[in-house]
């Protein structure tokens, strides 16, 4: 929080920097961009574009020429991190200065992992013990260690052409002394906007790389989320004729992008291949699965391992009932039984327990799955929080609510405002690349609009019934 005042008071200063800063930001003055860019230029860096699809190279054409700031949206599956490689190769060949910050260390490292395998030098800030291993040669302890001088150390950090770390990472030293030529913050859409004052007034003009359909800052208290406190300066600045669009998603089968399209992006994103759009889960052993338990296999579980892309099994009939703990925290373990009988039987058809996601909308669910699932520790079991940015081939998601009340504004601890949330809907649903199953109470669900949304866009046969409870 100290961080985040600290920044505020920047914003705040008075001089031309901040006051800029505070125009756009404030004022919402309108960004300017170059009319033309220069032909050298170009030049200089067109076999960089080669390797890029239209939107991002439109993208980064934009980035070129603004004189204040851009938005890059990259929708889910659409290469966002390839784009800002790409960008950071562009601004470096051009020989500017470039922060590169983010929300968190992961993403900061794999853009940095990315830029290791091109063999360009960059100076990683923070912790070591939060920095990725195979970036630690180039952390600041690694490379200063053989400096003996205070100049030497001054002339160090003023060079350095590439420079990453955490949008709280800012308050190093190194940022007292110089000023970089752009600033690049990915997850913009996920960071408060007092964060991202501090690596903004580090910087001439900026980059924001994020996507309001997807996670938002993380703000504990519902009355500051009601005060808007959970508004990015993304969201703020998306409006103002800067914003361009990563479209082309390469992750997702037609059948999976139709949903989200449906739900959130209005038919915006595109499959960027055929090869894309009509990919399907292919496994090496499913038929010999399918043959062992002939004449054992009930409709809904021989219907969920079809090639079929998206199915949504409902457990109305067999009173899969949610329940809590000691703790109040509440789980479900009939879903819990079919999620894990789905697993096993994708696992025994030959998919690799890195390829397969389980998401549930409640830690304790995710514990109580993490327990069933017992020697299947590969598997992924998590939150939709912590998936975002992230891909499976199959995505099974259990989401433990079924009652008869109507507790759809509910709040707290175990409460359902989580499911009320379109975005969390959105990064759960855009994580499978060729199957997605849903498990769930479609009765139950359909008391909160966007799990109403998503059951109304559902075609008839992507609909089943559960009707017989499976062994546990």
């Amino acid at each position: 929080m100290a961080s985040n005042y600290t920044n505020l008071s920047k914003l705040l200063s008075d001089n031309p920097h901040s006051l800029r800063l505070r125009e756009l930001i404030i004022d919402a003055r309108k960004p300017e961009f170059e009319l033309t860019l220069a032909k050298g230029a170009i030049e200089k860096v067109k076999h960089i574009f080669k390797s890029l699809n239209k939107p991002q190279k439109t993208a980064i054409l934009k980035i070129l020429m603004c004189k204040d700031y851009v938005l890059m949206k990259g929708y889910p599956g659409t290469g966002k991190t390839s784009t800002i490689v790409a960008l950071v190769r562009i601004l470096h060949q051009l020989g500017l200065s470039i922060l590169l910050t983010s929300y968190t260390h992961s993403a900061v490292d794999n853009i940095l992992l990315k830029l290791k395998k091109l063999d360009l030098k960059f100076l990683r800030l923070g912790r070591e013990s939060r920095i990725h291993p195979d970036i630690l040669p180039y952390s600041e302890s690694t490379l200063t260690k053989n400096i003996k001088t205070v100049g030497d150390l001054a002339e160090f950090y003023t060079t350095k052409q590439i420079v990453a770390t955490t949008c709280l990472g800012t308050n190093h030293v190194l940022f007292t002394k110089r000023r970089f030529d752009i600033c690049i913050i990915d997850e913009a859409s996920q960071v408060l906007q007092p964060t991202c004052f501090g690596p903004l007034s580090c910087a001439a003009k900026f980059v924001l790389v994020g996507d309001p359909k997807q996670l938002p800052p993380v703000v504990q208290s519902t009355e500051a989320r009601d005060l808007g406190m959970d508004e990015s300066l993304f969201m703020r600045l998306d409006n103002t004729g800067a914003t361009y669009e990563l479209n082309l998603q390469y992750r997702m089968n037609s059948s999976i992008m139709r949903l989200s399209n449906e739900l959130v992006y209005e038919g915006a994103l595109k499959c960027g291949s055929r090869d894309v759009a009509e990919a399907r889960l292919q496994l090496s052993n499913m038929e010999n699965v399918r043959a062992e338990l002939s004449g054992m296999m009930p409709a809904w579980l021989e219907c969920a391992l079809s090639p079929q892309p998206v199915l949504f099994l409902d457990t109305d009939n067999i009173s899969a009932t949610e329940s809590y703990d000691a703790q109040g925290l509440v789980k479900n373990d009939l879903e819990a039984d079919i999620v894990c009988q789905l697993a096993k039987c994708f696992l025994r058809g030959g998919l690799s327990p890195q390829e397969l996601g389980i998401i549930a909308p409640y830690r304790n669910q995710v514990k109580v799955l993490h327990t069933r699932l017992g020697g299947s520790g590969e598997v992924e079991v998590n939150t939709v929080d912590q998936y975002q940015g992230r891909d499976k081939s199959v995505i099974i998601i259990s989401f433990v609510r079924s009652n008869s009340k109507d507790d759809s504004s509910s709040k707290g601890r175990g409460g359902t405002e989580i499911l009320c949330d379109w975005r969390r809907l959105n990064v759960a649903v855009t994580r499978a690349k060729h199957k997605l199953l849903f498990v769930g109470s479609v009765s139950t669900l359909k008391k909160y609009q966007p799990l109403q949304k998503l059951i109304q866009i559902l075609n008839p046969e992507e609909i089943c019934q559960i009707t017989s409870v499976p062994d546990r």
